[in-house]
């Protein structure tokens, strides 16, 4: 099956790009996605624990089994504001 991923802030610049399409096995889900991700590049691995996986504009656990034609976003933790 194949995948669409989409990446937002500096990880676009660790991948080279805003997307990247990704084929992975039948039943395969955002675990073994992460796994593949972090395989291919390797800049992006030691972030990828920290970050949430949208499928389909739902966030989802990592055993979460995807489908072919599935988008996945990768959403890196949100900081900032201040205390009042």
């Amino acid at each position: 099956m194949n995948v669409k991923v989409r990446l937002f802030a500096g990880l676009k610049d660790l991948v080279g790009g805003p997307e990247v399409f990704v084929e992975l096995g039948e039943n395969a889900t955002l675990g073994d996605l992460e796994l593949e991700l972090g395989r291919r590049y390797p800049r992006l691995e030691p972030l990828l624990p920290s970050l949430a996986f949208a499928v389909e504009d739902e966030y989802r656990i990592r055993d979460y089994v995807l489908h072919d034609g599935h988008e996945v976003a990768l959403i890196p933790p949100i900081s900032g504001g201040t205390h009042v």
